[in-house]
């Protein structure tokens, strides 16, 4: 299995290979629907990086990474295809995506994900953040992570699951 670091920069099949990952793992796998799946997508810009994995010439897994407040690197939408899950494929990810992080300034790494795999990032050594709102990662209104509201409370939405913060700290 490769890993391949995507910038905005790299070969468009790359991108292509990411958006297969998404589409099996969130559109097949959980009945997400497209237009719910990519609605937040930023564009490709300097900024751009991605973590793909590629087995036997397939793509299998992928994430983004962003640096939302100094100092805090953020792993997203991480997704494995079906016929990849529950083999280690989502640990190798998580593992590639912190040594990319790692290689900049940062003291914690946070993952908003659904409420369904939390137990998978606790065992890669993150701890559930609550009472705050994963998406203000993502939809930065603040000048700084301590700005963050600390009140939220996570309720199921219409796709069965509610989204929570993990977090891990690094040196």
């Amino acid at each position: 299995m490769e890993a391949f670091r995507v910038t905005k920069d790299s070969p468009k099949w790359l991108f292509e290979a990411y958006d297969y990952a998404r589409t099996d793992a969130f559109v097949f796998g959980q009945n997400i629907p497209i237009s719910v799946e990519y609605s937040h997508d930023e564009p490709i810009d300097d900024d751009y990086k991605a973590v793909v994995l590629i087995d036997d010439n397939k793509p299998v897994a992928g994430c983004k990474i962003t640096f939302p407040f100094d100092g805090v690197g953020k792993i997203g939408r991480v997704c494995v295809i079906r016929q990849y899950q529950k083999n280690g494929v989502g640990s190798k990810l998580i593992d590639e995506a912190e040594e990319w992080i790692h290689e900049f300034d940062v003291s914690k790494i946070v993952i908003n994900s659904q409420d369904r795999a939390q137990g998978f990032y606790e065992k890669l050594g993150y701890k559930l953040v609550p009472k705050v709102n994963p998406r203000a990662y993502e939809e930065i209104v603040v000048d700084s992570e301590d700005q963050i509201p600390k009140d939220y409370t996570p309720k199921k939405n219409d796709l069965g699951f509610s989204c929570v913060l993990v977090e891990k700290y690094v040196s």
